[in-house]
């Protein structure tokens, strides 16, 4: 009994500090000529634990009158020996322990995950859950040690559980994005219509929002402006500097915008977004050429934006229009103005600050007038017989978020107006995005 005592001593000095023992790998010890048997399984573990003790226990007493003796210096080596392979033995059986914990753990979880998946009627709650357990399974896998007994199923489980993460992740997006087509029937916007919302960290829910609408309309002018300023920052030109106003480019306007005047860039770039000034678009479109303007937005990633053609009024079409049409999609023009309000661009400043001076106030801010949860920050709107729309950034509660909502019909105000606050509501009703 003494020695069983004495040898529980020597593990208990050990097994206090196995808190941090992670520290030590498994492989280490596996590697280890102390150890090299004891690689199969948890229980081998236990059974070479017993075998030690039990050589530990049949070990004679040192005699005290022979301390120095050969003999009694062999019996402490032997003991120091198999004192530390017990001491291996019992942190590699504390980390076998934690492992297998952990994946019954993890299959547990995965096993809820699953049923909540195939839930008669998924509600954007049952999709949170089951994604959250899926989470924490592949939490709990992670957490066991790769060079562990059962390391190899585990990686093999970690696949499978970040599969279904990830379908998971999809069909929670496809549900929260049905939503979108429930607000847009109510709304009474057409079947053709395209809706995306995102918050400043690119979480993004949309409904046709690959879709390129029948119009860019004078949305398209947001495109324009970003390669405005991607240009004078480049080049270094500052924004002062007078553009000369040809009379080619005359259309009809509402802006403060005329031919055959000098304007700087940036008041051609203002009026251009606040006061959709055609005039100053299509001066800017010669300033930057079509070419330089393709390829910026090609360069930022923008697969589908494209500026063709010049911007025209009711019947005036200016000189040297273009060839082909305008295009852009309601997920890229949102990923822009994600990119304008995160300050991505140069002199984001000036558009944030033009957007805020929209004079056409009909859609996006007529439409959060009624909501005091939901500040409107700018806006740029586009229309014409073909198409209406808004680009808009918002925010409520210090979040900010950009709606893009796009009807590839004309006269659809007081629709895409409905549309904005349903939306904001949405956002306000359910603390956000995701």
């Amino acid at each position: 009994m003494h020695r069983i005592l004495k040898i529980k001593q020597i593990l208990t000095g050990t097994l206090t500090t196995m808190a941090s023992i992670t520290l030590i790998s498994i492989g280490n010890i596996q590697s280890s000529s102390a150890a090299e048997s004891y690689t199969q399984s948890l229980q081998e573990l236990y059974e070479t634990r017993d075998s030690i003790v039990n050589k530990l226990e049949s070990l004679p007493t040192p005699r005290k009158r022979l301390f120095f003796s050969e003999e009694n210096q062999a019996t402490l080596e032997k003991q120091q020996n198999l004192v530390q392979k017990l001491q291996e033995i019992e942190v590699q059986i504390l980390i076998e322990q934690r492992a297998n914990d952990n994946w019954r753990q993890a299959l547990t979880l995965g096993a809820q995950a699953a049923e909540v998946g195939v839930s008669a009627n998924p509600t954007v709650k049952t999709r949170e859950t089951e994604k959250h357990l899926w989470q924490q399974a592949i939490y709990n896998l992670q957490e066991i040690p790769a060079d562990s007994f059962i390391g190899e199923k585990t990686n093999k489980k970690l696949k499978e559980y970040k599969r279904s993460l990830n379908d998971s992740s999809a069909q929670l997006n496809l549900t929260k994005s049905n939503f979108l087509d429930k607000i847009r029937k109510e709304s009474g916007l057409s079947s053709r219509a395209t809706i995306t919302i995102c918050n400043l960290r690119r979480e993004c829910l949309n409904l046709n929002g690959n879709k390129t609408p029948a119009s860019a309309a004078s949305l398209i002018k947001v495109p324009i402006a970003v390669a405005l300023m991607q240009k004078v920052s480049q080049e270094n030109i500052s924004l002062d500097t007078p553009v000369y106003v040809s009379r080619g480019n005359f259309t009809e306007d509402a802006s403060e915008i005329r031919a055959r005047k000098r304007y700087p860039l940036k008041t051609l770039v203002g009026q251009m977004i606040d006061h959709s000034s055609n005039i100053a678009t299509n001066q800017l479109i010669d300033y930057l050429g079509q070419p330089y303007i393709n390829k910026v937005l090609k360069d930022d990633g923008y697969k589908v934006i494209q500026v063709n053609y010049k911007l025209m009024g009711n019947r005036i079409r200016p000189k040297n229009p273009g060839k082909g049409r305008n295009r852009l999609t309601s997920n890229e023009l949102t990923d822009m103005m994600v990119s304008i309000y995160n300050n991505e661009y140069p002199n984001s400043d000036v558009l944030i600050e033009a957007l805020a001076r929209q004079k056409d106030r009909l859609l996006g801010y007529a439409g959060l007038e009624k909501l005091p949860e939901a500040q409107w920050l700018g806006e740029k709107t586009g229309e014409n017989s073909r198409a209406l729309g808004t680009t808009l950034g918002l925010s409520i509660d210090g979040e900010v978020y950009v709606m893009t909502v796009i009807d590839s019909r004309g006269g659809r105000d007081l629709q895409i107006r409905n549309c904005i606050n349903k939306l904001a509501k949405y956002l306000i009703d359910n603390d956000g995005l995701l």
